[in-house]
């Protein structure tokens, strides 16, 4: 086969492909440009995903009518004069790609008026091709439309996602760069729908609060510390969440260079998260808003094909700078470790997997759902009966307490038969048995329990439910809202009714043994999940619900119990099938020998 030299429209569509990867690159692409031409309000509009029409509306300084046509050919850029300044990059886009690429897979137009220029111009194009060119009244500004997105390229279509995910991923873009520049105001519309507001007013904690409520804002810690000077200079601002706040992914981690959004992962994302060292559960992540400012000397912008990675000069001031910013910033809020060794990522996946498998079969095992225990038959768990206690905590039914007599095993106990001694720090049941003594971690134990009764009320079809008298509305991240929002119908097999209300959602009902304290907290994990960060198989669905409700559905450490309700809870733990670790792995009991404990009083050698 001869080596021959490609045509233009081929190559510009191979370029494109680097370039655009999807509607949510448009949107960086042109965001990017807009902040580059100092533009105050940004306004963003997505129809169908972003392949039937994006919208990038500006106030910034326009592009002159001499130089519209140029501004779409490849390689033309205003911010690049010599192969020197590619080490020196002060703006966001700087290759000139962006525009020629969008152009080659979509029909464009481009409507701009300088500032300082009596009338502006409109500019349209298809395929690459330039369609008409002609005079426009507008204000000062640029305003670019993209409609049909990789109309000639029908291919890269079948491998976008769904409109909810493509939409999801352009508000994780703005999102981005309204948290990267406050000062800026952000609009942002998806299907004619309100999707995202800041004020523009500078305070980034104002944006954190349009993004993820004001309830999660007000928690976060101000981060602030530089080193070193001239090129040697690297200074880290931002927002950080106490170990108290976290997320099940890294979706809540922004991070920037000089105000340039990258990826949450690589060293960046390790060295923040090791700031959070004994601080945080494993499994579990921060939300983090953090500008690394930097000189542009000391930083390559140009390392990858999206801007989405960066390489610093001396890495390792960065990261050390970094580190110590935010691990002064959590201990000055009077935080202090606690020891936490975790349990391997492996095994738990390996665990969970294991009893999902089990989830497909449970009609033909004949296993049922365990009955809820009340004191006619056997000693029963606490039970919700008012989630909206004048104290704002869950209302507990306690039963009398009785002498602890022991538990006899009802059906092929996997423990041995326990008799409750007592609880320490509101947090560990103890029991003994033949075998020695016996700590129990409360919560695990029964969040094993709650996952077993999901496991098999999913299993024979849907979640119980619970109607709430007073529907709850719920602030959540847009992002979030509308994944949500969009997977209404498989919430409600797992007993969610939800509704949108506005901005925010409408919850009229959640699975029975949810407390709706906990509500927005699922619900941002189920998003996480929705967004395909806990994967995107249905066995990957089923597990990331099961584990969410287990966790937010079951008895907290610090929550004191009665004789019978730590007996109920202990019995139910019988008869589970796993009942030796929680649905994350972590081990819901420890075991102190006889012989252990004879051997620390000295009794035996």
């Amino acid at each position: 086969m001869p080596i021959r030299v490609l045509d233009a429209t081929v190559a510009a569509q191979i370029a494109a492909g680097e370039v655009i990867e999807r509607p949510a690159s448009v949107v960086r692409e042109l965001v990017e440009n807009a902040l580059d031409a100092g533009a105050r309000r940004i306004a963003v509009e997505a129809r169908g995903g972003g392949l039937r029409e994006i919208r990038v509306q500006d106030d910034g300084c326009g592009i002159p009518a001499d130089e519209v046509e140029l501004a779409f050919a490849r390689h033309a850029t205003s911010k690049l004069t010599t192969a020197d300044d590619l080490w020196a990059i002060s703006t966001l886009g700087f290759r000139g790609e962006a525009l020629p690429s969008i152009a080659a897979v979509a029909q464009v137009i481009c409507i701009t008026r300088a500032v300082g220029a009596d009338v502006g111009v409109e500019l349209r194009i298809a395929g690459g091709e330039v369609q008409a060119i002609m005079p426009r009244g507008c204000s000062p500004g640029t305003t670019i439309s993209v409609r049909n997105l990789f109309y000639n390229t029908p291919v890269r279509r079948e491998f976008l996602r769904s409109d909810a995910t493509e939409s999801a991923a352009i508000t994780a873009v703005v999102t981005q760069y309204a948290l990267a520049y406050p000062e800026v105001r952000f609009n942002l519309a998806i299907d004619g729908r309100a999707t995202l507001h800041t004020s523009g007013n500078g305070d980034l904690r104002a944006a954190a609060i349009e993004v993820y409520g004001l309830d999660v804002a007000r928690q976060l810690l101000p981060v602030e510390a530089s080193t070193g000077e001239g090129v040697e200079y690297v200074h880290v601002s931002g927002l950080v969440s106490p170990p108290g706040l976290t997320r099940s992914s890294r979706a809540a981690i922004h991070l920037f260079v000089n105000r340039r959004a990258i990826q949450p992962r690589g060293q960046i994302a390790i060295v923040l998260e090791e700031a959070y060292h004994t601080l945080l559960m494993k499994g579990r992540h921060p939300v983090a808003i953090l500008n690394i400012s930097v000189h542009p000397a000391a930083v390559d912008v140009n390392v990858h094909p999206t801007k989405s990675e960066v390489k610093f000069r001396d890495t390792t001031r960065v990261m050390s700078t970094l580190g110590r910013a935010v691990r002064s910033a959590l201990l000055e809020s009077g935080v202090r470790p606690w020891d936490d060794p975790g349990v391997p990522a492996t095994l738990e996946t390996a665990q969970r997997r294991f009893e999902l498998r089990r989830l497909g079969t449970s009609h033909e095992s004949g296993w049922e759902a365990f009955p809820r225990m009340t004191a006619d038959d056997s000693p029963a768990m606490p039970t919700q009966v008012n989630a909206w206690a004048d104290d704002g905590h869950s209302a507990w039914q306690r039963e009398p307490v009785t002498s602890p007599d022991p538990l006899p095993p009802t059906r092929a106990s996997r423990l041995p038969p326990l008799r409750i001694i007592g609880q320490i720090a509101q947090s560990y049941i103890v029991a003994e048995s033949a075998d020695g003594m016996y700590l129990i971690d409360q919560h695990a134990a029964h969040e094993r329990i709650t996952y077993e009764r999901l496991m098999a009320q999913r299993g024979a079809g849907a979640v119980e439910r619970q109607e709430l008298l007073m529907p709850q509305v719920v602030d959540l991240p847009p992002t979030a809202h509308d994944l949500l929002l969009t997977a209404a119908d498989r919430l409600a097999e797992w007993g969610f009714v939800v509704e949108p209300f506005g901005r925010s959602l409408r919850v009229r009902a959640i699975p029975a043994t949810l407390y709706p304290g906990d509500l927005t907290t699922a619900l941002l994990e189920i998003a996480d999940h929705l967004s395909g960060r806990g994967g995107a198989t249905p066995h990957d669905w089923r597990e990331a619900m099961l584990i969410t409700l287990s966790c937010h559905t079951s008895v907290r450490a610090g929550q004191t119990l009665s004789f019978e309700e730590m007996r109920g809870l202990v019995m139910q733990l019988e008869q589970c099938e796993s009942p030796r670790t929680c649905p994350h792995g972590r081990p819901t009991m420890i075991l102190l020998t006889t012989t252990q404990i004879e051997r620390q009083f000295g009794r035996i050698k």
